[in-house]
């Protein structure tokens, strides 16, 4: 817990070096599916994500996510916590869609039995999002999260596949 603060800390401390044509709260919900050894020892399930961003301008959007996902299988199941911080570059923007691209450094927590594992990775992805309202966004993005894994049985790389909803101030 106490990484957690660390890093939220300093993210928010950065906030002041870059200017802001806008701030973003939202939430996601979708399947989480792991690779690797540890696909074969749990079970895919649904994850949920809030997500704080901010927008430098209208090409970029910087993205905190936390991301949550429990996995039934092995003797006591796995959990999984993901702190992300992702830069997304709007790439087309056609009528109320809005297309991007984006990817980040993120901590994984993977809490098994007794232990926790934190492992340093990367994540990459897209999202489409729908404008329902000048300030609304509605969409849907997939991601990929490599985790650099220790020597350990859990700990593997996975894919996201959220439905987001989320509310832009400042537009």
């Amino acid at each position: 817990m106490k990484i957690k603060l660390v890093i939220l800390s300093a993210l928010f401390c950065c906030l002041s070096s870059f200017p802001l044509d806008g701030f973003y709260v939202g939430g996601e919900i979708g399947n989480v599916a792991l690779t690797g050894k540890t696909a074969k020892l749990y079970t895919n399930t649904i994850g949920f994500a809030f997500d704080l961003g901010f927008r430098t301008n209208p090409l970029l959007d910087v993205m905190l996510s936390s991301q949550y996902s429990s996995h039934s299988g092995g003797a006591n199941g796995v959990s999984v916590y993901a702190e992300t911080l992702g830069a997304n570059f709007h790439i087309l923007e056609a009528n109320d869609f809005d297309f991007s691209l984006g990817a980040g450094p993120g901590f994984y927590f993977f809490k098994h039995d007794l232990i926790t594992d934190t492992i340093f990775g990367i994540h990459f992805g897209g999202n489409v999002d729908v404008k329902a309202s000048d300030n609304l966004r509605v969409g849907l993005g997939l991601r990929y999260h490599t985790v650099f894994k220790k020597d350990s049985d859990i700990g593997d790389n996975l894919w996201t596949i959220m439905m987001r909803v989320g509310y832009q101030f400042g537009d």
